[in-house]
């Protein structure tokens, strides 16, 4: 027995001085997901109706649009316009950078006029494996060996599920503020934790400000989260030293602020009236047993309330969601202050919403859009299993209620104020800094859920909550990795002035 573990000792040894732990989680990583995505089965996300702003800003339409199967199937061609495209839609976002690389490289080496949408699932999956080096890298410095590979496992398992990963494969906009937050949360580890070279520290505040534009750019929906970057961006100070950085970082912050208000107000929302729509009728109205009575102390026409529970797109609601009607006698009398102000009213009725989203947070990828290819073999709308456990578990095992969040958010501020306190009295910065890393991901984790509901009601409430999602997996990684490596209230494995490197296991 004790030659058997000694034989397995020693070839963990020479696993571990080729394959190190972020190696070892980007090749699980990367093969699984290009199992998923480019082996056939090839599997993707179905189209729930807004392709087409993406796909006509693009010059891409739909080739086959009298079979063309929407929500039941995924599909993986499309059209490539061949002339100007004069009925181009008003779509700003940054999406439009990786789609454009992923059209060119289709060009190159598939075709001029089909577009192949794994080029783009394969763009995706380049950015996507450095931010998983890049993460392990920084959660790991100064950890045993034995202790980084569970945690490259613990990455594998939560990141690396295909819950995750099938959406490099569509055209919806979540795929990109995956990757922004995933760099920004790896970056800012890697920051004050994995170097104390002050090249790569300078390196990962870049790395920072570029993810925070990205995910700031990916929709008109991920503005908001402006405010828990700039707190992140607080924490920052203590590391400025001179007057001149300090400036630095002060014009920073306030131009990301100035800048998101400005295209907040100069940008287009092509899905603005849609949202509206449904903030009300599957929002305000949704909780309410007299709709008519709610939107009549908001000096709107009762009748109105008949629109209750509708969608924006259904055919065969009381008054077109569409119409002229509906637009100057219910959605240019309403707007946000308005439908805030009925939920401070009726603090019972947001309750009530918000424990609604919380039945569909644990799906990530919405279960209502098929994952495969119209063939006789699968069915319409049939989920993919491959690689989803974790979110498995979690929609089998957690609770379903708004407070359990809010309980996860505090205890988890709470835990890393004792450090934040820690810092300050030891004069610590990477503590300090930490703390507002935290408080800023969980004020938008915050305000992500909080936004869903008062936004767009309970309508497409797995993909408005699908970075609520990923930053309570991403605080929940922290979290157990500091407590694997016994590092929540001090680091005394790792700190900045002992950086362990793999090189040397």
């Amino acid at each position: 027995m004790t030659i058997f573990i000694q034989k397995i000792k020693k070839l963990f040894e020479l696993f571990s001085t080729y394959i190190t732990p972020p190696i070892f989680a980007v090749l699980f990583i990367g093969i699984l997901t290009c199992i998923l995505l480019f082996i056939s089965p090839i599997n993707g996300l179905a189209d729930n109706g807004q392709y087409f702003y993406v796909l006509n800003s693009n010059s891409l339409f739909i080739n086959n649009p009298n079979t063309y199967p929407y929500a039941d199937y995924f599909q993986k061609t499309y059209g490539i316009m061949q002339y100007f495209n004069q009925t181009s839609t008003k779509f700003v976002s940054v999406q439009q950078l990786f789609i454009t690389l992923a059209i060119w490289l289709n060009k190159l080496f598939f075709s001029k006029t089909v577009f192949d949408i794994r080029f783009l699932g394969m763009v995706y999956l380049i950015f996507f494996l450095p931010a998983i080096y890049l993460l392990i890298k920084g959660l790991t410095a100064g950890v045993s060996i034995q202790k980084s590979y569970l945690m490259a496992l613990l990455v594998i398992f939560i990141l690396g599920d295909a819950s995750y990963t099938i959406f490099f494969n569509s055209f919806y906009k979540e795929a990109v503020s995956y990757l922004a937050s995933l760099y920004i949360f790896a970056s800012c580890i890697y920051f004050y934790r994995g170097t104390k070279k002050r090249k790569e520290k300078v390196g990962m505040l870049v790395l920072l400000l570029i993810s925070s534009i990205m995910l700031i750019g990916t929709s008109h929906q991920e503005y908001i989260l402006v405010i828990g970057l700039v707190i992140v961006g607080i924490g920052l100070f203590k590391y400025m030293n001179t007057r001149a950085s300090r400036f630095f970082l002060s014009f920073l912050l306030l131009w990301m602020l100035g800048t998101t208000l400005l295209a907040t107000i100069f940008i287009p929302n092509p899905f603005q009236e849609q949202d509206l729509y449904h903030s009300l009728s599957r929002g305000v109205m949704l909780e309410t047993d007299k709709p008519d009575k709610r939107l009549s102390e908001g000096k709107i026409n009762p009748q109105y309330g008949l629109e209750k529970g509708t969608s924006y797109h259904e055919n065969y609601s009381p008054v077109s969601p569409k119409s002229s009607q509906v637009k100057k006698n219910l959605l240019n009398k309403t707007g946000l202050f308005w439908i805030l102000n009925n939920y401070l009213h009726h603090p019972n009725e947001f309750q009530a919403m918000l424990n609604l989203d919380m039945q569909d947070i644990y799906f990530v990828k919405p279960k209502e859009l098929g994952n495969y290819e119209k063939t006789n073999h699968y069915k319409p709308k049939q989920q993919v299993n491959f690689f989803t456990l974790y979110n498995r578990i979690n929609a089998a095992t957690f609770p379903k209620e708004f407070n359990f969040y809010l309980l996860f958010i505090i205890v988890i501020v709470g835990i890393y104020g004792v450090g934040l306190y820690k810092g300050i009295k030891l004069n610590c910065t990477w503590m300090i800094f930490r703390f507002f890393f935290i408080l800023g991901f969980s004020i938008n984790l915050l305000l992500v859920f909080l936004l869903s509901v008062i936004i767009s009601g309970d309508s497409n409430l797995v993909l408005h909550l699908f970075l609520a999602s990923f930053y309570i997996d991403c605080l929940t990684i922290l979290l157990l990795s500091d407590i694997l490596g016994q590092r929540v209230w001090s680091d005394d494995q790792a700190n900045e002035e002992a950086i362990v490197s793999y090189e040397k296991n």
